[in-house]
């Protein structure tokens, strides 16, 4: 019984590796149970805060010699890099972050001070 308990088969299913597990439960039937190895891996997000496409503005300048481009502190000891053109749509996670090395945008002004 600890045998067909402890017996791990490998499958594949729709493109992830799947785990199948044979385990006896409190009743003492066999019950199987299928893991995949996908669940909790999650893509990273990607910047997406810019107020127009990454370089269609002025040649050589970056988003960081911009004059809306801010760091925003939070309750963290964490600073986010945002447009301040794009408030409106700031989120509380990295998906409304900008890149200060990516290429200025159409909106670009020159940095005041």
């Amino acid at each position: 019984m600890i045998e067909a308990a402890q017996r791990i088969l490998r499958v594949t299913a729709m493109e992830f590796d799947m785990e199948r597990r044979e385990v006896i439960d409190l009743f003492g039937e066999t019950v199987v149970l299928e893991i995949s190895e996908a669940k909790g891996v999650r893509k990273p997000t990607r910047p997406n805060g810019y107020a127009a496409p990454p370089g269609t503005g002025p040649a050589g300048e970056t988003c960081k010699s911009c004059e809306h481009a801010v760091r925003v502190s939070g309750n963290t000891a964490n600073t986010y890099r945002k447009c301040a053109l794009m408030r409106a749509n700031w989120t509380g996670g990295p998906g409304s972050d900008i890149l200060f090395r990516s290429p200025a945008c159409r909106h670009w002004e020159k940095e005041h001070g």
